[in-house]
């Protein structure tokens, strides 16, 4: 619906979320866990993260990371990398509220143009050992080319009310939507990784008990050869 909505090019180029404009100031939402213990889960988005920052932030007057969880907010912080807003215990109550109300604001930040170009990273689950890093501009909302001129292209639909008044109500529930997915790709990812790390650390540690049960047993066993020795050496050199 979006993208036919969208085909409109002069509906397109006045809508605010929609129109392109000089990229000048960039605001990145990293989303990370507030806790450890989740292997490669926070690293590999953080890499993500200062990637970005090393090779992009030369190109624009303002280059700044909103941080959804500690993990991540603390590692910025650690390297002085620009933190514009760090969100704490943001997913301890994930709901579609709480995303709404994080969503109007960072649409308000992007019409009032103190940012030009919106990004999140985010983690997208795929199954419980797997997690595939992604970044997404999500303002300006992208039209797909392809999606673009197949919906110009085929049947002419009557809107009511009007293309740019439906635009106006539909984007910001579509960005809203985004946010949420990412955040909840993320828990998902988060919860997989942590179960993965524990069953991972779970195996080692039985495998070091089974171990070191070995040794034990293989040095007592010396000891009591030894001790059993020094009893036949004693008992022979008494005869």
């Amino acid at each position: 619906v979006v993208q036919n909505l969208a085909s409109n090019e002069e509906v397109r180029e006045h809508h605010p979320l929609l129109a392109r404009r000089e990229v000048k100031s960039v605001n990145v939402i990293l989303i990370t866990s507030d806790r450890g213990l989740t292997g490669g889960f926070n690293t590999n988005l953080i890499k993500k993260a200062e990637a970005i920052y090393r090779e992009e932030a030369k190109n624009y007057s303002k280059l700044a990371f909103t941080c959804i969880g500690k993990k991540g907010y603390e590692y910025l912080k650690l390297r002085n990398m620009p933190v514009h807003e760090y969100i704490p215990d943001f997913q301890k109550g994930l709901t579609f509220a709480r995303v709404q109300a994080l969503s109007e604001k960072l649409i308000h930040s992007y019409e009032v143009g103190e940012f030009d170009e919106i990004r999140v990273i985010f983690s997208e689950f795929r199954s419980a050992i797997s997690q595939v890093q992604r970044c997404q501009t999500l303002l300006p909302v992208a039209v797909d080319a392809q999606e673009q001129q197949s919906a110009a292209g085929s049947i002419e639909f009557l809107f009511e009310p009007a293309r740019a008044d439906i635009l106006s109500h539909l984007l910001p529930r579509y960005f809203v939507t985004k946010m949420y997915r990412a955040l909840l790709e993320s828990a998902a990812s988060n919860y997989g990784a942590q179960m993965s790390a524990m069953e991972s650390a779970t195996k080692n540690a039985g495998e070091m008990i089974r171990k070191l049960t070995l040794e034990f047993n293989k040095v007592r066993q010396a000891g009591i050869t030894k001790e059993l020795l020094e009893i036949v050496s004693g008992a022979e050199a008494l005869k």
